[in-house]
């Protein structure tokens, strides 16, 4: 299903007829170099043609087609709007009509429909504004469902993007937790090692001092029997002395019984 475009270059004799013969010519030289697909020199004879007659309904239709093939839609829309003085309904119809297909070109959706609606009003029978009608109005239908697509893809794209960067949110939040906890764990184990390091130290710290105290109560008891023998020694010869001393006091022949 194509769009129909059916420029329709005009040349009412009735309306030139009592025009300048110059106007006339200028007019058909351009109808001429239209049909040659020769647009921008038909452009200039139509201009031409418009300063001898710048009210001409017609010359601002043709003016308008020519636009149009130069794909200049807003300047040939602005032609036809010119041209819808004229008298006949038919040719208002065909100026609509093209402004419809102008408008479409333009992806002016709204427009071309509104145009193709007043086209038919003035010539209901026109078969190709009716098919464009329709056309358009399929077309915004179908541009409005993809909008919605789109919007509704863009939604799940974004709420999908929500999700995952919730997700990664949660990740990273129990990523943290659980190094939180592996540092929790490290440091209590390190605590412990510490803390058990410390009471082997303690307990081989309590064993020396417990062997010093008995070294020294050893050493204490071993002091103790050589002042015991030192002094059983002393008071041994002490003794001695003393009976050294008596026996020194008693004189040598002294007799103890009686002289008889």
């Amino acid at each position: 299903m194509m769009l129909r475009f059916v420029t329709i270059v005009v040349i009412l004799f009735a309306q030139l007829v009592t025009a300048q013969s110059p106007v006339r010519k200028k007019v058909v030289a351009g109808n001429e170099l239209y049909e040659q697909e020769r647009y921008d020199e038909a452009l200039n004879k139509y201009r031409d043609a418009q300063l001898n007659d710048p009210e001409s309904p017609l010359i601002q239709y043709n003016i308008g087609n020519a636009q149009y093939q130069k794909k200049k839609y807003k300047e040939s829309i602005k032609e036809w709007q010119s041209s819808l003085s004229f008298d006949d309904a038919l040719e208002q119809s065909r100026a609509y009509y093209n402004m419809g297909n102008a408008h479409y070109r333009q992806n002016k959706y709204l427009e071309a429909i509104e145009a193709y609606k007043k086209a038919l009003e003035l010539n209901p029978e026109d078969e190709d504004a009716k098919y464009n009608l329709e056309y358009v109005r399929k077309k915004l239908k179908d541009q409005a469902q993809r909008q919605n697509q789109q919007q509704n893809q863009q939604q799940q794209q974004q709420q999908q993007q929500q999700q995952n960067q919730q997700q990664g949110q949660q990740d990273e939040q129990q990523q943290q937790n659980e190094q939180q906890q592996q540092n929790q764990q490290e440091q209590q184990e390190q605590a412990q090692q510490e803390q058990e390091q410390q009471q082997q130290e303690d307990q081989q710290q309590d064993q020396q001092q417990q062997q010093q105290q008995q070294g020294q109560q050893a050493r204490e008891k071993e002091m103790s029997r050589e002042d015991a023998e030192r002094i059983l020694n002393a008071l041994s010869e002490q003794k001695d002395d003393m009976k050294k001393a008596r026996r020194q006091q008693v004189p040598g022949g002294v007799k103890t019984g009686k002289d008889w």
